[in-house]
């Protein structure tokens, strides 16, 4: 019953939203005789401070998808992930206006279907706004990007990590870490910690995991080990014979398993379990080995140690996930998803970035004073010394060891 009152309060929200009359302002303008901030070589406005700040919130709530005149027992599961972002946004601007800032929050659909990503930007909806925090998939990323360049308006994607085509956009930040860095973390744990062992680098022949190995094999900061080999799959799972013809007796060895799908990552990592004692091996796998929930089984991989980067950990037990918890209980009569505390934090942190430093903020923007629960380390993407656009750097490295998890 709670998910049904939401769904018609943030549908009248939502609307609400699209009616609102805003006044026009050409976000980032410089006042007559204003100085600007010079920041990794992008000359910004100089930052000015707002009694009330306006953010953007693009979510897919597939809002008109559901016919609000029928008696609703249950919301799609399908509308679910929107609204339980959308949640740890709404708590996170609850938490703010408690603490004493200010904030006006508007809520866009990006699912609807009249008023879409194109049709948003098209209405100069979002021109006046101070920050845009986007929960959007890569095409729709481009749209917003773009548009947030254009005004000189921050653009933060919240969930996805594509660079959405962004080449030289100082106004576009990535929180969720690309493959390459992914790749880099990965390389830099295994020169640190097994620099000498026989690394294989296993991986389908497709674009985006022929990617993660150029990565890898071409970075610039950490070099390749000296007993490096490349494995391209040319079936579902790794050959024990062609597996075995790459490896030293020598040595000890370690697997980066770049597979990006999860079943598949699955079944490879039962491949090499017969390997485990004998080789001494360890596996380093792809960030959507996360949803292999067996991974936590004690008894699944034996004296398998299996590794993969994450940028997102909740240990369910710290104040501030206790407090998300209890929160998103109250509204929804469930506990939340990961997408509500991704939604939170993110809004956090932005919030308070621009409450202490105003707009742009971007020569603070590396700042972690505002870390809820996961830190961030948003640096600057350059290319040619000039800037790409921002990136979330912070990652952890889990390791499952007979089903026991640690993290660095």
């Amino acid at each position: 019953m709670k998910r049904i009152f939401l769904f018609l309060s943030l549908f009248l929200t939502v609307q609400l939203a699209f009616a609102q009359q805003t006044t026009i302002i050409k976000a980032g303008d410089v006042p007559k005789g204003a100085i600007k901030s010079s920041v990794s070589g992008v000359d910004y406005p100089m930052a000015q401070k707002k009694p009330v700040y306006k953010v953007a919130v693009l979510c897919p709530l597939f809002l008109d998808s559901v016919d609000i005149s029928r008696k609703l027992t249950k919301l799609p599961s399908f509308m679910m992930p929107g609204i339980e972002f959308y949640q740890g946004v709404q708590i996170a601007a609850d938490t703010m206006r408690k603490m004493g800032h200010h904030f006006d929050i508007y809520i866009f659909d990006s699912k609807s279907k009249y008023m879409n990503i194109a049709n948003i930007i098209a209405s100069d909806r979002l021109d006046s706004m101070d920050l845009i925090l986007a929960n959007a998939s890569k095409s729709e990323l481009a749209l917003i990007a773009n548009y947030a360049k254009s005004k000189k308006i921050n653009c933060v994607s919240a969930i996805s990590p594509s660079e959405a085509n962004q080449t030289d956009n100082p106004y576009f930040t990535i929180l969720q870490p690309r493959l390459s860095t992914h790749v880099e973390w990965i390389h830099k744990a295994i020169n640190r910690k097994y620099a000498d062992d026989n690394v294989i680098f296993v991986h389908n022949n497709k674009t985006s995991e022929n990617n993660a190995f150029n990565y890898f094999y071409n970075d610039e900061v950490n070099r390749v080990p000296t007993h490096f080999k490349e494995y391209v799959l040319d079936s579902y799972k790794i050959d024990s014979a062609k597996f075995m013809s790459l490896i030293d007796s020598n040595f000890k060895t370690t697997v980066i398993l770049a597979t990006l799908n999860p079943k598949q990552a699955l079944a490879n990592l039962k491949a090499l379990l017969p390997f485990a004692q004998k080789l001494n091996l360890k596996v380093f796998g792809m960030p959507t080995m996360e949803s292999i929930k067996t991974l936590s089984k004690t008894s699944e991989f034996p004296l398998l140690p299996i590794y993969h980067t994450s940028p997102f950990i909740n240990d369910k037990i710290s104040p501030g996930s206790r407090y998300i918890k209890k929160m998103y209980r109250k509204k929804m009569g469930s506990d939340p998803s990961d997408l509500t505390y991704k939604g939170f934090e993110s809004m956090f942190f932005f919030a308070n970035l621009i409450n202490k430093y105003g707009v742009p903020f971007n020569k603070h923007i590396g700042s972690s004073r505002f870390k809820f629960i996961t830190p961030y380390k948003i640096l600057p993407v350059k290319e040619g010394g000039n800037l790409r656009f921002y990136e979330n750097k912070y990652l952890y490295l889990k390791r499952y060891e007979n089903g026991v998890l640690n993290y660095e």
